[in-house]
């Protein structure tokens, strides 16, 4: 067999195949064969019909059998001679078969990039620090807090103070027009950056009314509506302040924990762990940044389109996660076409790096490790353990074997402290 290698453009090339003419006699005659053993003829007994008979009745059919086999055949063979890496499916095109003459064919695909890497040890990466202070477990214990804290009415009597919550009745007017009452409504005293309610209320007594105006919304301004503002009349019915629990043992024990120093303990650990993990995503995500510099390279077009049109599709989903239409996903397309677009090159280019340095650093991963993640993936996904094998290897074997590769490019890495 022979085979010849022409580069088209960048990571594009085209496999020109011969196979010659007694392997393709060979396969032929095999395939007759197969159907001289299971085929019965008029006047034959199955399995007992002459070859040449065979031949001349099934000689389409076997052509087709002999395409299936052998192209896929030599294409791996010449693959493996040129010591390729294909990274898509192959086009197979200019197919000509012959008894006699042999099998000629051409088989279009993108491989692998060739480039070489150099410099990916010592790259200097900022440490971020992922020590939990004192401060940082009586942030967590005060927040912990407010997330069981209760809307309590103030006993006193005083005045309306920054951060209290006031229910309130409010009737507003519009254009003249009067707009019903709007009762019991909670509000926060807080500074806004959108109106000056906050300055308005603060001082006010309980039943006290106050009269406020506003600005028009964007929809009134677009109306010709400026200059009206809309005025509102507040009636202050009570006060309320936020009211947390002490952080005691009663506390902790709604917690699943025996003792408030256990959970303030169970706080700082949570809090370590989310440090470490946010350190370990900065610094990765820097690496990620200078491995993309350290070599210049084509890569194959068909996987950055590929991986193009899945973030789009990602970014459609968010889309309708978050309630927006289809109407307003089209409107932003082309920006996120373009981003996704850069997005998809670094990726895809990232990807072939770290592969570079995991073959070159003989990057393996732990095989223990790999079917105990397969059988929590069988068990989540209520798959049998071979069905998990055949769905989810692939893609995990790989994914770990990226995760490896980062932790010894981090490990190898200068670290600078802030």
């Amino acid at each position: 067999m022979k085979s010849s290698l022409k580069k088209i453009k960048d990571c594009k090339v085209k496999l020109l195949v011969e196979v010659e003419a007694k392997r393709v006699e060979d396969r032929f005659e095999q395939v007759l064969k197969d159907f001289q053993k299971g085929v019965t003829l008029p006047g034959f007994r199955e399995g007992k019909a002459p070859f040449d008979l065979i031949e001349k009745k099934f000689a389409k059919e076997a052509e087709k059998e002999v395409l299936k086999s052998l192209i896929p055949e030599a294409y791996h063979q010449s693959v493996v001679t040129h010591k390729l890496s294909p990274v898509t499916l192959p086009s197979i095109a200019d197919i000509k078969l012959q008894r006699g003459k042999g099998l000629t064919f051409s088989a279009e695909f993108e491989r692998s990039p060739e480039f070489s890497l150099k410099s990916y040890k010592g790259i200097k990466i900022q440490k971020i620090p992922s020590e939990v202070s004192s401060e940082d477990v009586e942030k967590g214990v005060a927040s912990l807090l407010d997330s069981r804290s209760e809307l309590v009415p103030l006993l006193e009597s005083r005045a309306v103070q920054k951060g209290d919550f006031i229910v309130t009745d409010i009737e507003s007017f519009r254009e003249g027009q009067y707009v019903p009452t709007k009762t019991g409504a909670l509000l926060f005293v807080g500074p806004s950056p959108e109106d000056d309610f906050y300055e308005k209320v603060v001082g006010s007594q309980v039943d006290e009314v106050k009269e406020i105006s506003a600005d028009p919304s964007e929809e009134e301004k677009k109306q010709g509506l400026v200059g009206r503002k809309p005025l509102y009349k507040v009636w202050i019915r009570s006060i309320q302040e936020k009211k947390s629990p002490a952080f005691d043992d009663a506390f902790a024990k709604t917690f699943g924990t025996e003792s408030a120093e256990q959970l303030r303990e169970a706080i700082r650990k949570d809090i370590a762990a989310h440090k470490r993990t946010e350190s370990y995503e900065k610094m990765k995500e820097e690496l990620f940044m200078k491995l993309l510099l350290l070599a210049s390279f084509s890569i194959p077009d068909d996987l950055v389109e590929k991986q193009k049109e899945r973030l789009i599709q990602q970014a459609r989903r968010q889309y309708e996660k978050i309630g927006l239409s289809s109407e307003q996903f089209e409107q932003q397309k082309n920006r996120m076409e373009a981003e996704a677009a850069e997005k998809a090159r670094n990726q895809v280019k990232l990807y072939f790096i770290l592969q570079k340095i995991a073959g070159q650093e003989g990057v393996e991963i732990d095989e223990i490790e790999l079917e105990q993640k397969l059988a929590l993936l069988a068990a989540q996904s209520k798959r049998s353990i071979e069905e998990a094998h055949r769905v989810f290897e692939e893609d995990l074997r790989e994914s770990m074997r990226e995760t490896k590769t980062v932790e010894f490019l981090l490990a190898n890495a200068k670290l600078e402290e802030k």
